[in-house]
């Protein structure tokens, strides 16, 4: 499995986290919690607005005055993937033999966390049941035990799988009518006994549809209990990689009101969104100083929030952060800015722009009252340089 290096750059701060299944296989890493984690969870409908409402409609006919929303519905993903794994000779020498197992995968559709894909036509969280080769096969590929949800989707021909976080290209994706079929294969992959092995990887796969809430409950609160602007601009249609002069990719997160709060509601207003782990030394050290650069702002009339997205620790950046996180957060440095519960928006965003090897915490990027990206970069080297940013903007 491919970890990630993260380097801040205040001191060499380095921080390894779980990443994606970049190989054939993903070790059977434990899932997410920043969104939906069974598709049992699947049957609620939500009404809502911006980035994560759903569709409403009133109608006439025959003289008569309306009717309700039609209900949302959800696309459904059915069908198995094969891993079939061959052996070097240093790893049958070891006592692998060459094997293949079988997952079965039940997926509804999740357009809750767009940013985990850009890439996809439809990402789906899924639940799986390893159907062949648990016990003789998988053991030889991973130490873990397989994980019950990933998240898979397809796009443009290609094909992508995450068990958390930002999902990676996989091999191929072959869509006809409501068949979806994938094809992968990874070389030289270490075995567990010692040796290597290759990977070949096909799946088969029948879309079909439900009466269900495709983006599982995460609709934008209509007020914000805390007090937050509300712009209500138009729902973002944008896709969601970050870019000097590009608007800023929308994203939804709870708040410590337990509100479902967008980040474009905050247009008007110069924004620092940052990325930032409770655990995590520069990050600290950014929000004890937070409230000051605000302040200097205001005096020179200049409206900013630092927009926080936080995550529970560095060793589980895609973990959930709770309301208590979040209070704990905010009363041990007296903000007043949001202080939001990140769903792997942080990692989704930055990370293609900066690359995997040198994404860290905290990373930031500086936005202008049209929402529009001046400037981002990981780590963290004081308010000042960011404060000449938007004073130079704002002249």
């Amino acid at each position: 499995m491919r970890v990630r290096s993260a380097l801040s750059l205040t001191g060499l701060f380095l921080l390894g986290c779980a990443s994606l299944a970049a190989c054939g296989d993903d070790g059977g890493d434990t899932p997410s919690t920043t969104g939906t984690t069974s598709t049992s969870a699947t049957t609620s409908t939500t009404s809502g607005s911006g980035g994560a409402g759903s569709t409403t409609a009133s109608g006439t006919g025959g003289g008569g005055t309306g009717g309700e929303a039609p209900a949302p519905t959800a696309k459904t993903i059915s069908g198995d993937v094969t891993w079939n794994v061959d052996f070097d000779a240093t790893a049958e020498a070891a006592g692998s033999v060459d094997c293949a197992y079988t997952r079965h995968y039940e997926g509804v559709e999740d357009s809750s966390m767009p940013w985990l894909c850009p890439d996809c036509e439809v990402m789906f969280v899924a639940d799986i049941v390893m159907t062949d080769g648990l016990d003789d096969c998988f053991p030889l590929v991973s130490p873990n035990d397989p994980s019950p949800i990933e998240y898979i989707g397809y796009g443009g021909g290609k094909w992508f799988r995450a068990v958390q976080g930002p999902m990676a290209e996989q091999g191929t994706s072959t869509v006809s009518g409501t068949t979806v079929t994938n094809m992968n294969s990874t070389l030289g992959v270490d075995a567990v006994n010692g040796g290597l092995l290759d990977f070949a990887v096909s799946g088969s796969f029948m879309l079909g549809e439900i009466e269900a809430d495709p983006k599982h409950g995460w609709a934008i609160s209509d007020t914000y209990a805390c007090g937050w602007p509300k712009a209500d601009p138009p729902e973002y249609t944008g896709d969601y990689k970050i870019a000097v002069g590009k608007t800023v990719p929308d994203g939804w997160f709870k708040d410590k009101c337990e509100d479902v709060v967008r980040i474009h509601d905050f247009k008007g207003s110069y924004l620092v969104i940052d990325m930032s782990a409770m655990d995590c030394p520069p990050c600290q050290q950014m929000a004890s100083e937070e409230e000051a650069f605000v302040t200097s702002l205001a005096a020179q009339g200049i409206d900013v929030h630092v927009i926080t997205l936080l995550a529970p620790s560095l060793s589980d950046v895609l973990g959930e952060t709770t309301t208590a996180n979040l209070n704990t957060w905010i009363n041990k440095y007296d903000l007043t800015s949001p202080v939001l519960a990140d769903r792997g928006w942080g990692l989704g965003v930055f990370e293609p722009a900066i690359g995997a090897d040198q994404i860290g915490y905290p990373t930031y990027t500086i936005i202008d009252p049209d929402l529009n990206v001046l400037e981002y970069q990981t780590g963290y080297g004081g308010f000042d340089p960011i404060e000449a940013v938007i004073v130079a903007d704002a002249q």
